[in-house]
């Protein structure tokens, strides 16, 4: 059984990072800016009565400067949000490698002793005490698309809460010139590749759908997720891939969005 965390219903740190890859901007069809830092706060703030603070870990990896990390530093601040420099010792161009920075062992002194993570494009439709008042020292996200044998890694990284320090292992071993060689021949998704080659699954804790923790699938998906209609229990929503909320189609295809990213 996973170990019980020392910091129950203390303040939370909630956190996300954004960060401007040029390799991984190219990949994609969209890219991050201030208001998504704002919405994704708005959200969890009208939804989260835990104490708790904001925190959002900024940084750029084009040495010309892509965004003005001071500029944005200071409308942070401005909003209640606590800005944090990120560490790019472990970033590799393209990946979200750099996200490893929560696993440092020294976190807690960045960041705090108690860390609730989320992706910048999450939906939050519903109160997530029950999700972040977890007593176990590290809570991951089961990947709602695992099926053995295939490619898909068993943890989905979207979401993570955690004590400071847990699964430090996690930074410490990571070489982002030899592991990225490797880590990614069974399991797709690199990052989650790296986290279901090194964490024993059996002895981690986990939310499920049934802790109101979702996908927004592509409408005809058959795999279970938040399409048209949210499931009756959602509480966050996470949309994979190029699929982003703010986007025009994603609102048309999945209406409840509209209503609750903002």
């Amino acid at each position: 059984m996973p170990a019980e965390a020392k910091h129950v219903n203390n303040m939370v740190t909630v956190t996300t990072l954004f960060w401007q890859d040029p390799v991984r901007i190219r990949r994609r069809n969209y890219d991050f800016k201030l208001e998504q830092i704002l919405i994704w706060r708005n959200m969890i703030a009208r939804n989260l009565t835990l104490p708790h603070e904001f925190v959002c870990i900024i940084g750029t990896m084009d040495q010309a400067g892509m965004v003005d990390l001071d500029a944005l530093a200071a409308e942070l601040r401005r909003e209640g949000i606590r800005p944090v420099p990120l560490d790019k010792s472990k970033h590799v161009p393209g990946t979200v490698f750099v996200r490893l920075m929560l696993r440092r062992p020294d976190i807690g002194g960045i960041l705090g002793p108690r860390i609730f993570m989320t992706d910048l494009d999450v939906v939050i439709v519903a109160n997530i005490d029950s999700i972040v008042d977890r007593p176990e020292d590290s809570v991951w996200w089961r990947n709602p698309n695992y099926e053995p044998g295939g490619r898909r890694a068993y943890i989905q990284s979207s979401v993570q809460l955690f004590d400071a320090g847990a699964r430090s292992f996690l930074y410490t071993e990571f070489d982002p010139q030899i592991t990225p060689t490797w880590v990614n021949r069974r399991f797709g998704a690199a990052e989650q590749a790296w986290f279901a080659e090194r964490l024993k699954w059996q002895d981690e804790a986990f939310w499920t759908e049934d802790d109101g923790i979702y996908g927004a699938m592509r409408l005809g998906d058959s795999a279970d997720g938040a399409g048209k209609e949210l499931p009756p229990n959602a509480k966050i929503i996470s949309c994979p891939g190029q699929r982003a909320p703010w986007q025009e189609e994603m609102q048309k295809s999945h209406p409840w969005i509209a209503e609750h990213y903002r």
